[in-house]
C-alpha cells in the first residue's frame, strides 16, 4: 500500500470495525505509520478516519507504534473532531495505565514528560468540550492515571466530574465518573 492508496481508502472509510482494522494493520505492514499519523491532523481531510485506523494500529501492533509516540502526543494539542479524539483518548488511557503501573513496561521510558502533558491537555479539552460519553470516559480514566504524577489534576478533575454527573449523560459515563470520584475521595 502507498500513501496515496491509504489516503484514498481513508476517504471512503466508514465506521465499520473490519475496515478500520484492515487499514490499521495495512499501515503497520506497509511501514506507513508516520504517514497515517500525519493524516490524523485536521488539515488532512481524513483526520477522524485516520485516527480510527491509528487506534487499530495501536491496539493490534502496539510496539510498532512506540517509535511514533512523540508524533502521536502532538495530536492531542490539535483541534481533532470528537470522533477522532475518541480513538486518541483510548490510546491515552492504555498508555497512561501502563506508564503508572507497578509492572515494568517499555512505555515508562518512552512516554516523555512532554507527551504526558500533551495527553493531559487533550483529555481535559475532551472532558470540558464534548458531550460524547465514550470520549469523556476514556479521558477521565487517563486523567486519573496522570493525576498520580501531576498533583494539580485531581483538584481540577473532581469538580468537573461532579458537574457532569448532574447533567444528562448516559449511565456508562455516570458509572465511570462515580468510580473515579470514589477513588479520588479514598
Amino acid at each position: 500500500m502507498t500513501v496515496n492508496q491509504l489516503k484514498k481508502e481513508l476517504q471512503n472509510l466508514k465506521a465499520y470495525k473490519d475496515e478500520r482494522v484492515r487499514l490499521g494493520v495495512a499501515a503497520v505492514e506497509s511501514n506507513l505509520l508516520s504517514e497515517l499519523i500525519d493524516l490524523c491532523k485536521p488539515e488532512s481531510g481524513v483526520s477522524h478516519q485516520a485516527c480510527w485506523s491509528l487506534e487499530q494500529s495501536f491496539l493490534l501492533h502496539e510496539k510498532s507504534c512506540y517509535p511514533y509516540l512523540k508524533e502521536i502526543g502532538a495530536l492531542y494539542e490539535m483541534p481533532i473532531n470528537s470522533s477522532g479524539m475518541r480513538a486518541l483518548c483510548k490510546i491515552s488511557s492504555i498508555l497512561s495505565k501502563k506508564f503508572y503501573s507497578k509492572k515494568e513496561s517499555t512505555v515508562k521510558s518512552l512516554l516523555t514528560q512532554t507527551i504526558r502533558e500533551q495527553m493531559v491537555e487533550g483529555c481535559f479539552q475532551v472532558l470540558i468540550t464534548t458531550d460524547k460519553t465514550a470520549n469523556m470516559a476514556y479521558a477521565v480514566y487517563s486523567l486519573f492515571e496522570f493525576g498520580k504524577e501531576f498533583d494539580w489534576i485531581y483538584p481540577e478533575l473532581k469538580p468537573i466530574l461532579l458537574q457532569k454527573l448532574d447533567e444528562n449523560y448516559g449511565n456508562g459515563f455516570k458509572s465511570s465518573a462515580r468510580r473515579i470520584i470514589a477513588k479520588l475521595e479514598a
